[in-house]
């Protein structure tokens, strides 16, 4: 049998399930959750309760680089006793499925960013929300993007944070919560979704995945977009105001193709069965990322292309009147939108000069 026959009999085992889910459940300050449309996507799964997702909200500052200082969403007080600053940027970093907030990239993130500048990281820990069959952990999303924006929403009205100082950068279904946060705080400043997770996500409503218009600005990094039946496990879907797709966004250079039957294993909670090889392309839009907040002598330079084979084959490259832009952290200084292209080696430094071919 298929992958996608598979999957197809799993989703529809599940989705029958939904005849006897409730369609609505509320949690006091964050608000009332529903199953019908369009947040019919998770297989009308509705989120847990704050108690069972467990999401944490960490600080980091310069005043304590490793150690974090918890921060509760309706607790003033945490905020009042910790180094939070209200008066610098804050960077908010969230994991994704299977994932937790005491993952190397997180450590390495939070420990580069201190280094570039005075900030607030805050690491939103929401594994016990994560760590369930996908559909479940989809509908968690909409619960820790609630309550990451009820807290963002808490330090502007009462410490006057701006909210257009706050960056988001989530992984995979990080990325997705990173919408939701967006989409609960006006004016947010940037979104940046590391491979926003496709599965359940794809040709739905702009509400409910991660936009363009969560943020005054949205970059995406696509490097695990394939379909479904594919293994693919992020989207290939145009989310951000710019979105970069190195080496086509979709196998990544340096990765195996994971296995027949991968995907199924995720819907189907069969944890010890995924390997690296599943999530190498998924993981390297974040070596991407942190690469570009690192390496200072190159910049992952990216152009506009009709198609990746375009690119390759040496069609575009020019970016018109203004300056190409970069994948990463400086994407934003471009003010580019629309889709982009580059190439990347398969091992780190990842960076590489843009390269033309000339096909006769």
């Amino acid at each position: 049998m298929t992958t996608l026959c598979i999957l197809g009999c799993l989703l529809l085992a599940l989705s029958t399930q939904g005849l006897f889910f409730k369609s609505k459940v509320c949690y006091d300050e964050l608000g009332c959750f529903m199953n019908a449309e369009p947040f019919n996507n998770a297989l009308d799964e509705l989120p847990e309760s704050p108690e069972a997702v467990n999401a944490t909200l960490n600080l980091f500052t310069r005043k304590n680089p490793t150690t974090s200082q918890l921060l509760r969403y309706q607790d003033k007080t945490t905020i009042s006793n910790s180094n939070y600053n209200p008066s610098i940027p804050t960077k908010i970093l969230v994991h994704g499925f299977l994932s937790n907030g005491h993952q190397e990239y997180m450590i390495q993130l939070t420990k580069t960013f201190l280094e570039i500048d005075d900030m607030n990281i805050i690491v939103v820990d929401w594994s016990d929300g994560a760590h369930k069959f996908y559909p479940k952990a989809v509908a968690n999303t909409r619960l820790v993007g609630a309550i990451v924006a009820t807290f963002v929403n808490l330090v502007k009205n009462s410490y006057q944070a701006d909210p257009a100082s706050f960056h988001v950068i989530g992984h995979s279904l990080g990325a997705q919560v990173a919408g939701y946060i967006g989409s609960g705080v006006k004016n947010m400043g940037r979104i940046t979704g590391l491979d926003p997770a496709g599965p359940l996500f794809d040709r739905t409503n702009n509400e409910v995945h991660l936009d363009a218009t969560d943020a005054t600005f949205v970059d995406c990094i696509h490097s695990d977009g394939l379909p479904l039946y594919d293994l693919g496990l992020g989207t290939s879907e145009a989310w951000g105001n710019i979105d970069f797709y190195p080496n086509g966004g979709g196998n990544q250079p340096g990765c195996p193709l994971p296995a027949e039957g991968a995907a199924k294993d995720i819907f189907a909670l069969h944890f010890s069965e995924l390997t690296s090889d599943v999530s190498c392309s998924h993981h390297r839009s974040i070596l991407y990322f942190i690469e570009s907040l690192q390496n200072t002598t190159c910049q992952m330079t990216a152009h506009p292309c009709s198609s990746y084979d375009d690119y390759v084959k040496g069609k575009c490259n020019s970016c018109g009147d203004g300056p190409c832009p970069v994948l990463g952290y400086d994407s934003i200084k471009s003010h580019r939108e629309g889709k982009f292209y580059l190439t990347t080696n398969s091992q780190s430094p990842y960076c590489r000069k843009y390269v033309t071919k000339t096909w006769l």
